[in-house]
């Protein structure tokens, strides 16, 4: 009796655990792949009108455009902190800088609604042959979304 209570009490935990966990990581477990990082869903917006807006807002926040179609892409120079995160510490003594880019891409999601989602990168080496994409982890997704939900508000 006493081994099966300490089971449940240990299942218990070990559940509640996981839900704080899951709740914390923005994972965006419950979206579909492509719209974990993050996304937002647009009703009644052509593709150019997302397109526009979209340039607006990242060029507000220090990204340049880098590219509309098919894929936007936008890029940022990275700050130290990441420069020394992702190439380590004698590339940022030598000023060698990461880029921070975002992919974003438009999907169909049935008659006149799309979802806009993104994914980020940082760059190590931008622009050059040695370029090296890292594809930054779900929970770092919460300043994208707010980049995002800033498109779909200017939207309405």
């Amino acid at each position: 009796m006493l081994a099966c209570a300490r089971a449940v009490r240990t299942t218990l935990t070990a559940s509640l655990l996981l839900s704080i966990l899951l709740s914390f990581t923005g994972c965006g477990i419950t979206k579909p792949a492509g719209a974990s990082f993050a996304s937002v869903t647009l009703k009644g917006k052509s593709f150019e009108d997302i397109r526009s807006v979209s340039a607006q807002v990242f060029q507000e926040n220090e990204y340049r455009v880098l590219a509309l179609q098919p894929q936007m892409v936008f890029e940022k120079e990275g700050s130290q902190m990441q420069t020394l995160a992702y190439s380590g510490v004698v590339a940022a003594h030598e000023g060698q800088g990461v880029a921070v880019r975002v992919r974003a891409q438009m999907v169909s999601m049935g008659p006149d609604t799309l979802r806009l989602q993104c994914q980020a990168y940082v760059v190590r080496s931008p622009h050059t042959f040695f370029e090296e994409e890292q594809r930054l982890p779900n929970r770092k997704g919460w300043d994208y979304q707010m980049l995002l939900n800033k498109v779909a508000s200017r939207l309405k």
